[in-house]
Formats: C-alpha cells, structure tokens, sequence
C-alpha cells in the first residue's frame, strides 16, 4: 500500500513562551519568531505578508483569522483549530499540522513544500492552483477538499478520506491512492494516467467517467 514519502522536518531553535502579545505582534509587527505559543485563541486577526519562523502552536484557536500571503518556515501546529483560516497565496516550508481543525482552510495558490498533515480534519480546505512538493497527508480527513489545478511532485496519501476531492486538471502520476477512500472524486480521467488504483478503485472511477462496464 501507499508509503509516506521523506519531508524535511521543521527546525526548531530555542523558544521563547508568549501568549498575551501574540495577536499584537502579527498585526503590528508582522512577524513572530522563536515562541512558542499554547491555549490561547487569536481572535480577528486579520493581516498580509506576515512572517512567522520557528514557533510551536499547542491548542490554539485561530478565529477569524487571515494570513494572505503568509511566509512561514520551520512551524509546527497541535491539536490547533485554523477552521476557515486564509493562508492564500503563501509560501509554507517545513510545517506540520498535527490533530488539527483544517476544516475549509484556504491554501489556494500557496508554494507549500515539507508539508505534514497528520489526523488532520481538512473537509472542504482548498488547494486549489497550489504548487505542493513533498507533502504527506497520513490518517486525514480531507473530504470535499478541492485540489484543483495543482502542480504535484512527491505527494503521499496514506489512510485518507478524500471523498467528493477536486482533482480537475492536476496530474496523479506515481501517487498511490490504493488505502485511500477516492469515492465520487472530480476528474476528466486525464489526470490519472500512471496513478495507483486497486481493480475496485478503477471500477469506480469507471462509473464516474461514464464507462460501461460488461
């Protein structure tokens, strides 16, 4: 079955705990390095062109939140809710979501690359017209979400639910998606070709593309 590709993981340096000035600091400041920041919820945050380095989120809850092009390198999240946050058009390296709310999160035309998404619920998150090379979605819950247009390289799917996904116009090849759920996805049939299906995959899909089968 399908295997998790090596990412590079994120570097943390020495961190620094802050939670009061937090929301400050990325909207006057736009940039937070070196914190670490735990159970607190960022409220209205609403800022462009932020930076953030080297920081550990732990339960925080990003609540009306929006980072339009956003640079962020070496960041980790847990068990954090960013629930419709707006990361669009950013540039993300070496981040991990773990046991994180992704639920309708933006990452539309973000360059996101050493990406792990780990026990994530993502349903209906958008990556559409992303470039996104070495990413690992292990154990997610990613239905509805829409990839739309993307430029994939080195991209694993492991023991997720991508059901109702958006594929149109981005290319599959080499991925496995054999102990992923793939139901109902969207796709001309184009995008498929040397991507890894079982027979009761392809039968589906099949029925999707309009082909009989007798």
């Amino acid at each position: 079955m399908s295997d998790l590709i090596k990412i590079l993981k994120p570097k943390l340096e020495i961190l620094f705990e802050e939670n009061e000035s937090v929301d400050h600091k990325l909207i006057t400041e736009r940039y937070l390095e070196n914190y670490s920041v735990q159970n607190c919820k960022l409220n209205n945050v609403k800022q462009e062109r932020v930076e953030i380095n080297s920081c550990y989120f732990i339960n925080v809850v990003f609540d009306e939140c929006s980072f339009n092009n956003i640079d962020m390198i070496d960041v980790v999240f847990e068990n954090c809710d960013l629930s419709n946050v707006d990361f669009s058009d950013g540039s993300l390296h070496r981040i991990e979501f773990k046991d994180c709310k992704l639920i309708g999160t933006n990452f539309s035309g973000c360059n996101l690359q050493n990406i792990l998404f780990e026990n994530v619920l993502g349903r209906y998150s958008n990556f559409g017209y992303s470039k996104m090379k070495s990413i690992n979605f292990k154990s997610c819950n990613i239905q509805g979400a829409a990839f739309l247009e993307c430029n994939f390289n080195k991209i694993a799917f492991k023991e997720c639910n991508i059901r109702d996904g958006e594929f149109t116009n981005t290319y599959l090849r080499n991925i496995d998606f054999r102990d992923s759920d793939i139901s109902e996805i969207s796709l001309t049939g184009k995008e498929l070709k040397d991507a890894i299906i079982s027979p009761l995959q392809a039968a589906e899909l099949c029925k999707l593309l309009g082909v009989i089968i007798k």
